[in-house]
């Protein structure tokens, strides 16, 4: 997978991560803005390593074929 690609991605995920956590917790307090962007950007991390690892799976079960 191109690493642009799963930046992407995982850049997307976050900030949709945090856009609906925050419309769903209906307060808008800095406090609240610190921890869904922290939760976002771990919920980013564990997203981006399972799209690799998955990607490379993928590449190592095709070169099996």
């Amino acid at each position: 997978m191109e690493f642009r690609k799963l930046i992407a991605q995982v850049i997307a995920a976050i900030i949709l991560y945090v856009v609906i956590s925050l419309i769903l917790e209906k307060d808008y307090s800095q406090e609240i803005l610190y921890r869904e962007i922290l939760e976002g950007l771990v919920f980013g991390l564990v997203y981006g390593i399972i799209i690799w690892l998955s990607a490379r799976w993928r590449k190592m079960k095709k070169d099996e074929d």
